[in-house]
């Protein structure tokens, strides 16, 4: 017999003492040896083909480098904050604590000036030691610029927040930094290099982020996984796929949710 056969027939029956599946079959979810998230689109056992989750795109694998996917364990990243008695809050924070809202729901309009001065007020009390927050809140405050002012074009603009203006692209008019469905891949943006002043149009995201905005386990893993709260480049297909809860009214997948992917 083959040796290289016997090898797979020996691992084979291993893994089936152990109830871990020898192969894979086509639609199933595997982890790539890159640590991607995908789906088998062909199988000829020891090669496979799968189709990326967050890029839509097919690559081809050896069996040895394929695993069963499996979903990690999520710290909670639902609960609400919590005030010293002595902190001085405003109305906002102490509406999230009453009601167990964590900073990431925020109350306030996304982009309006009651939203930024709320997370500049809960960065501030955090850093004083006298806000208690959870994991994913942590990320916001610790990672982000949200609740801080910069330049763009010589405007002062809040950072780490939605906005939209116009520009020109290949003779049209376009609007910039807001995300549509279509294109390449499942999801397309217009955006402006701020060294070039070019437009550009990127495509990002696949059917798979769809099916999974709404799972509070899946959103922290990918961010987890991707390295979301350190993707800030608007060029980059990363930073709209990490980005894409936040526009989810606009795409038509539910309410917006201040959470990175």
């Amino acid at each position: 017999m083959d040796k290289l056969k016997l090898r797979y027939l020996i691992r084979e029956a291993i893994e089936n003492v152990a109830n871990i599946s020898s192969k894979f079959s086509i639609g199933d979810k595997v982890t790539t040896v890159d640590g991607d998230t995908a789906l088998v689109t062909m199988a000829e056992h020891p090669f496979y083909t799968v189709e990326l989750e967050e890029t839509g795109t097919t690559k081809s694998f050896n069996f040895k480098d394929l695993a069963p996917f499996q979903e990690k364990e999520i710290a909670k990243t639902s609960e609400g904050i919590k005030l010293q008695e002595e902190a001085n809050a405003s109305p906002g924070l102490l509406f999230h604590q009453t009601h167990n809202k964590p900073l990431s729901e925020c109350v306030f309009r996304i982009g309006s000036k009651s939203y930024i001065d709320f997370y500049s007020e809960a960065r501030e009390l955090f850093n004083e030691g006298v806000l208690k927050i959870n994991e994913l809140d942590k990320d916001l405050i610790r990672k982000t610029d949200i609740g801080d002012y910069g330049l763009f074009e010589n405007k002062e603009v809040p950072l780490d927040v939605p906005f939209i203006n116009e520009a020109e692209f290949k003779g049209k008019n376009v609007k910039l930094n807001s995300p549509k469905r279509g294109g390449s891949k499942a999801y397309y943006v217009y955006v402006k290099n701020p060294k070039t002043g070019r437009v550009k149009k990127v495509s990002f995201g696949s059917g798979g982020l769809r099916a999974k905005i709404n799972n509070p386990k899946a959103r922290k893993a990918f961010s987890a996984r991707h390295n979301c709260p350190n993707k800030k480049d608007r060029t980059k297909a990363g930073y709209w796929s990490c980005n894409l809860p936040r526009y989810a009214k606009q795409l038509g997948l539910g309410a917006n949710k201040n959470t990175f992917w």
